[in-house]
């Protein structure tokens, strides 16, 4: 039976998103770049998470 996957933390996303950018954009003659769909969504999980945990800091803050 396989094992139930458990989901990265947000350090370990934001490694990975930080080496996809990185390596696409180390084609420095490239007018664009060109995420895949699991790129871009590596990125957008990113960006989700972090403006969560900047929500729940805002209202205990309150």
């Amino acid at each position: 039976m396989a094992e139930p996957q458990q989901m990265p933390s947000a350090l370990q996303v934001a490694r990975a998103m930080a080496q996809v950018l990185r390596t696409k954009l180390a084609v420095f003659g490239a007018e664009e770049i060109m995420l895949t769909r699991e790129e871009a969504a590596l990125c957008l999980g990113l960006a989700e998470g972090l403006n969560e945990h900047l929500d729940e800091d805002e209202r205990a803050a309150d």
